[in-house]
């Protein structure tokens, strides 16, 4: 028997009601429902919960299974309507893990843990602040993106950085309204680390939910995670479709 966990947002009391439902049918189909046992993990949400649900589980290499009841739900793989099926293809072991790599940021021994991006920037007035990401060059911007291919479809993609394959192993530097037209997007094959050079209240901040004050001086090393984010996917992962459906890309005729 397979034990399954739930993680959702308790403050939206029409998922919260929604939970109880869905134990009811989880204990039906013959699972267990305790989230310090799980096999695997659903997410009841949009990409939020998603997000804040790959951080607490990357550790123990848990699936995620996403439910969509949210906003945008880029991230999520069914809606409400398939969870039956969707239990039974995972009873049976007809489907698949799709592995994503993960970012961090660490500024003086205290670490950030990201499945879309790190991003360094400036809270409250919007001022520009300087950069110097090493090896590279400085930067006279709003900010910076560093994104993972999975959230090459988030702030980079607004921020004119490239879409990429979800699966490759890269990092997208992207700078937030840059001062100089000269300044393109980066993919990188390996972590960089950054100064702050000039800027106040500057903050780095983990898929925008998890935050770290910058100050003058001070060096964020941003690099590929060893923790990876993982997928149960029922079929084959249809990334540029989901890309055409939520945001309209390419030319429709």
């Amino acid at each position: 028997m397979k034990t399954v966990g739930i993680i959702y947002k308790k403050e939206d009391k029409i998922i919260a009601g929604t939970v109880k439902q869905i134990t009811k049918e989880l204990q039906q189909a013959g699972y267990k429902v305790d989230l310090n046992k799980a096999d695997f993990v659903i997410t009841l949400g949009g990409d939020g919960t998603i997000l804040r649900a790959s951080r607490l589980l990357a550790e123990k290499k848990l699936p995620i299974l996403g439910i969509h009841m949210g906003g945008l739900g880029f991230l999520t793989e069914i809606d409400l309507l398939r969870l039956s099926e969707a239990l039974e293809l995972i009873k049976k072991k007809k489907h698949k893990i799709d592995e994503r790599t993960m970012i961090e940021a660490e500024v003086e021994g205290k670490k950030l843990l990201a499945l879309n991006d790190i991003v360094i920037n400036k809270s409250g007035i919007a001022r520009v602040i300087k950069l110097e990401v090493e090896g590279i060059s400085e930067f006279l911007a709003d900010g910076l993106i560093f994104s993972t291919a999975t959230g090459s479809t988030a702030y980079n993609l607004s921020a004119g950085g490239p879409l990429l394959d979800p699966h490759s192993p890269t990092i997208v530097l992207s700078a937030i309204c840059p001062h100089k037209i000269s300044i393109r997007p980066i993919v990188l094959e390996k972590g960089v680390t950054v100064k702050l050079i000039r800027g106040d209240k500057v903050m780095v901040t983990a898929d925008g939910q998890n935050v770290l004050p910058l100050k003058i001086g001070q060096t964020v090393k941003i690099e590929k995670s060893k923790l990876k984010t993982r997928f149960i996917r029922l079929g084959e992962y249809d990334f540029f479709g989901r890309v055409k459906q939520a945001f309209g890309f390419g030319v429709r005729v």
